[in-house]
């Protein structure tokens, strides 16, 4: 009867333990933070280096990144890009990229996928004569600035804007 009575008295000991420690856990857990798209936006300029040249406010109410400003995002996450063809009819002038880019996240790996288009309806002067580079320039603007979180707050890449 002794040696139950000590196995009782240890369940009520590992009872209390797991009650005390899930409740230390649950206290330490930080609160989430709730950022406004000014905050947001702000850290995500310090975070990757960005500088006024890189940004400018468009005057139809978006922020754009220019090409440079991609470029220190590319550098500052180590992001790859890969592209795929999915179309293009140089005869035509057209042509869609599909870009897939990687991105580690502390110990975990971040994917995104996004794609560029370029034709003589999106495209003016001299980009007419390279619509690939254009296509290229155009997915790789939009996955890098998905995969780092610039679209979700709204912000275009200087490749992107069509007039």
């Amino acid at each position: 009867m002794g040696k139950m009575k000590q196995q009782f008295i240890n369940q009520l000991n590992n009872n209390e333990m797991k009650k005390r420690t899930m409740e230390q856990k649950l206290r330490k857990q930080p609160e989430p933070v709730v950022e406004t798209r000014k905050e947001a936006l702000r850290r995500l300029y310090k975070e990757n280096g960005l500088t006024e040249e890189d940004i400018y406010k468009d005057k139809r109410g978006f922020v754009i990144i220019t090409r440079t400003g991609i470029d220190k995002i590319v550098s500052r996450n180590n992001i790859t890009v890969a592209y795929e063809v999915i179309t293009m009819d140089l005869e035509k002038s057209t042509c869609v990229l599909r870009a897939a880019a990687t991105m580690k996240v502390g110990n975990d790996v971040k994917n995104a996928m996004s794609f560029g288009e370029a034709s003589p309806d999106n495209l003016m002067g001299g980009g007419k004569k390279f619509p690939v580079a254009m296509a290229e320039k155009r997915a790789m603007s939009r996955v890098v600035l998905k995969i780092a979180g610039f679209y979700e707050q709204g912000v275009f890449g200087q490749d992107e804007i069509v007039d």
